[in-house]
């Protein structure tokens, strides 16, 4: 049986940050009158769980089923014969919506080499932000501007005060900015800022900032010992040149094109399709798409089906080509290429 096109509702594990409100908005719900302020996040066709903070975060499809489950009963289904000889019956990417209700601790993400030698995972977390919304001056921070000898890093992270934060590279954003942070690098999301995250499928975070938000040590490092956990870190210096290869504008697309830099490419694939002078077909493929503006139709084989901003859909390679019709902006979220 030939998968269906999936809508997905919101699924909100609870995190030690703040946010979710414009995840809500943007969404096209009301913030409920029990919301604890608590969940920035919304996971979208995840097979993944929290490291820490209860485990959850897999998604649940219509009827009850979770996803690793329906994905194991139809692979070639939801993604196609070259992917599953690469891949296996894994998409190899989790996507969120993540609303930053106040400035993200300064933290950094195993690469994979580190996580296949230290965590048991062929995954890392490199990442991707799509920015979708941005109040004026927000502000998102990457990479240490100078270089830091072993010691100066472990002395910066035992010292947990202004001093990280700063030792970054500040980078004002706006609706419509992409930026890649590769594993390793350190980094901070500012407060007021609506992204669309594309990741490796894992939750392996390294804490470097971390008692202001009041996390336990063995969280805070992944349950290693600190040394070890700061040898993932990338220690710089993250130089203007390199930093300018890993910025674009998504929303300079039109008709369909790549939202990210070319060696995203590697770890995950974010697709515009954005049909300013008439319909864009594009190809089959596994892809958790995300309505950002507008309303317009998705026609495949199976069928028109009417979009609108804030939806979000999990459509299976086996629905086919599919024609991206009306004034619409949306972005396919898609594994790398087999």
């Amino acid at each position: 049986m030939t998968p269906p096109i999936a809508v997905l509702s919101p699924n909100t594990p609870r995190r030690f940050y703040r946010g979710g409100e414009r995840i809500l908005a943007f969404r096209g719900m009301d913030v409920p009158a029990d919301f604890d302020g608590s969940r920035p996040e919304d996971w979208i066709g995840s097979t993944a769980r929290l490291f820490a903070e209860g485990g959850g975060g897999v998604t649940t499809l219509d009827g009850g089923v979770e996803l690793p489950e329906a994905l194991a009963a139809d692979a070639v289904g939801w993604f196609g014969e070259t992917h599953v000889a690469a891949f296996g019956a894994e998409p190899t990417l989790l996507t969120k919506l993540l609303d930053s209700g106040e400035r993200l601790p300064v933290h950094s993400h195993p690469s994979r080499a580190f996580a296949a030698s230290h965590l048991d995972c062929a995954h890392g977390k490199t990442e991707a932000w799509l920015v979708l919304v941005a109040d004026p001056g927000a502000t998102v921070w990457v990479g240490f501007r100078e270089g830091l000898a072993p010691e100066e890093l472990e002395a910066l992270v035992e010292a947990q005060d202004e001093r990280l934060l700063a030792a970054l590279n500040p980078i004002q954003v706006s609706a419509g900015d992409a930026v890649l942070v590769p594993a390793g690098q350190p980094h901070a999301i500012g407060e007021g800022v609506l992204i669309l995250e594309l990741q490796e499928p894992t939750d392996f975070s390294v804490m470097l900032e971390h008692e202001r938000f009041g996390l336990e040590r063995d969280h805070a490092f992944l349950g290693l010992e600190v040394p070890v956990a700061l040898e993932s870190v990338d220690r710089g210096p993250l130089t203007p040149e390199r930093l300018a290869t890993l910025t674009r504008r998504w929303v300079d697309v039109e008709g369909a094109g790549p939202a990210l830099p070319d060696e995203a490419g590697e770890f995950f694939r974010a697709e515009v399709v954005r049909p300013v002078t008439g319909d864009v077909t594009v190809d089959a493929a596994y892809a958790a798409v995300v309505v950002v503006d507008g309303h317009g139709s998705l026609a495949t084989r199976d069928g028109v089906r009417p979009v609108g901003a804030g939806d979000v859909l999990l459509v299976p390679h086996a629905a086919g080509g599919v024609t991206v019709s009306g004034d619409v902006t949306l972005i396919r979220c898609m594994p790398p290429a087999p």
